[in-house]
């Protein structure tokens, strides 16, 4: 059963089908059981005293020596390591990563359900206004009608409301938008200030992680402190994973979309911006799921999946 098709259940205010979303996320990757409750209702939840100080260090000095590669170029925006072109700077920063998830993972995920290896990316805030990211879903990293994947946000210092939280809509992981990328029209742009009625910030320490679904409606404030706020994201797959990437190519069928069975190296050499190379990487089409949907569609889905203990925000 196709999660857009539970949604037309809720619109319709028929008795909805069991939503595949949920299901899906039942299946737990964490050891603490009130965390994965904590991430099944919201699409977020945080841990203290995770990474440890020296784990930062290693971090910190592998950004050092990107920041001196060709192609980085740190001014008023935030950056993402994973969307720069250099890729001995996609290398080193998979390579550090994949080093100290050996060691971050184990402390929180069941390491006989989770994979060690899957990489990630800087994500840099310089101090400046400009330096906020517009809300969005992050891109589809598999197949999200067979599983769903996790990512862990890792500050290198305490994060308060001056220096740039993200922001994040609870419940709605569970929507169903599951053919996300930078080749595929994002249809929750129309509604950017409808949905920022109901964000909410995120406050950690250093030390402290956040753990987020990728299908999580978020955003990033501005940095408005005088200190370049540095993070890393780790991202939380599934042993025997696989890599997809969604194209909706214009040429196409309207009512269709590409999928690409890709892996790692996909991550670290493509522009997220061309058509992927067929010959290169394994193409299907499947049927396009666009959710575009109305101002009231949209009202319905917020209060159907915001958590009780958010929904006196809802209006």
């Amino acid at each position: 059963m196709k999660i857009i098709e539970v949604i037309k259940q809720i619109f319709k205010k028929q008795q909805p089908l069991a939503n595949p979303a949920i299901e899906l996320r039942r299946d737990s990757f964490f050891l603490d059981k009130n965390k994965h409750d904590q991430f099944l209702e919201n699409g977020w939840c945080t841990v203290e005293n995770v990474v440890k100080n020296e784990e930062i260090k290693i971090f910190l000095d592998t950004f050092n020596e990107i920041s001196k590669l060709d192609g980085f170029e740190l001014d008023k925006n935030l950056l993402n390591s994973g969307r720069l072109f250099n890729p001995e700077i996609r290398t080193k920063t998979k390579d550090v990563i994949n080093l100290n998830a050996k060691t971050i993972l184990p402390r929180i995920f069941n390491m006989e359900k989770v994979a060690d290896h899957t990489g990630g990316a800087y994500q840099v805030k310089p101090p400046h206004p400009n330096s906020d990211l517009q809300i969005h879903q992050d891109s589809t990293v598999i197949d999200e009608q067979k599983d769903y994947c996790l990512f862990i946000w890792i500050p290198f210092c305490d994060v308060t409301e001056l220096n740039g939280p993200i922001w994040v809509l609870p419940g709605s992981h569970l929507w169903g938008n599951i053919q996300r990328s930078l080749g595929v029209p994002w249809n929750f742009l129309k509604h950017i200030d409808t949905l920022r009625k109901y964000m909410h910030p995120v406050l950690v320490n250093k030390g402290d992680i956040m753990i987020f679904d990728p299908a999580l409606i978020h955003s990033s404030a501005p940095n408005l402190s005088t200190e370049i706020r540095h993070a890393i994201t780790i991202t939380v797959l599934r042993k025997n994973y696989q890599l997809v990437y969604y194209y909706k190519n214009k040429n196409g069928k309207q009512n269709k979309i590409e999928k690409y069975d890709v892996n790692e190296t996909f991550y670290y050499d493509y522009d997220f911006i061309s058509k992927p190379d067929e010959t290169k990487w394994n193409k299907t089409i499947v049927d396009y799921q666009p959710f575009d949907l109305k101002k009231s569609e949209l009202l319905t889905l917020i209060k159907k999946y915001l958590p009780v203990n958010y929904s006196r925000s809802f209006k």
